[in-house]
């Protein structure tokens, strides 16, 4: 079954996260900072980075090194037009995070929003453990369960219905025992709330 990211339009996603309704993409962005204020890392590897989901919260100069990574072709091209200028340290990577094809240097804070949902866990934990630096941390946002809406969010973006039967959530509990089965050990953690009523986890693990 062909991955249902390589069939949706970036320019709906984009505006699918960014509806006041959902207000995603400003989410992921804040998280993003805050680490980045928190940790001040050297190096720095976003995965799933769609069109550039951060990147224009990122300094030029703030990083030693900056990857990003997605299994779409078309985002990864869009991500090298918008910010390849401005951020010339940019590695871009066109990979699945499930593969042992997913290869890059080790880095000292990898940002992983909103992927768990739709890899399998295992597999992908162990493709994060090979990138991640020994004392490097990993940054996962999980989306939970909510008892009166969908887990895609309801919009005017009819292709992003597509992912609807790809998507599983997975429970922090659930993250926690498999990235300890992968060499990870868990760390600060915390509820984000938005005024959709949606909630996310945001835990972080040792490497």
């Amino acid at each position: 079954m062909q991955n249902p990211w390589l069939a949706i339009p970036l320019g709906d996603y984009e505006a699918h996260m960014s509806l006041p309704s959902i207000n995603q993409a400003a989410m992921l962005a804040d998280e993003l900072e805050l680490l980045l204020e928190q940790m001040s890392p050297a190096s720095l590897a976003i995965i799933g980075c769609a069109g550039g989901n951060g990147l224009e919260r990122i300094k030029p100069g703030q990083l030693e090194r900056l990857v990003a990574v997605d299994v779409n072709p078309k985002y990864i091209e869009h991500t090298r037009d918008r910010y390849a200028m401005r951020l010339p340290n940019l590695e871009l990577h066109c990979a699945d995070v499930e593969s042992e094809s997913m290869q890059f240097e080790p880095v000292d804070l990898t940002f992983a929003a909103l992927i768990f949902e739709y890899v399998d866990v295992p597999s992908a934990l162990r493709s994060l453990k090979r990138t991640s630096r020994a004392g490097g941390t990993l940054a996962v946002l999980l989306q939970l369960s909510h008892p009166s809406q969908g887990e895609v969010s309801a919009s005017r973006y009819a292709s992003l219905r597509a992912l609807e039967p790809a998507m599983k959530l997975i429970s922090p509990q659930e993250l926690c025992r498999e990235a300890a089965a992968a060499g990870f050990q868990a760390a600060r953690c915390k509820t984000i709330g938005l005024p959709s009523g949606k909630e996310f986890w945001l835990q972080t693990f040792r490497s």
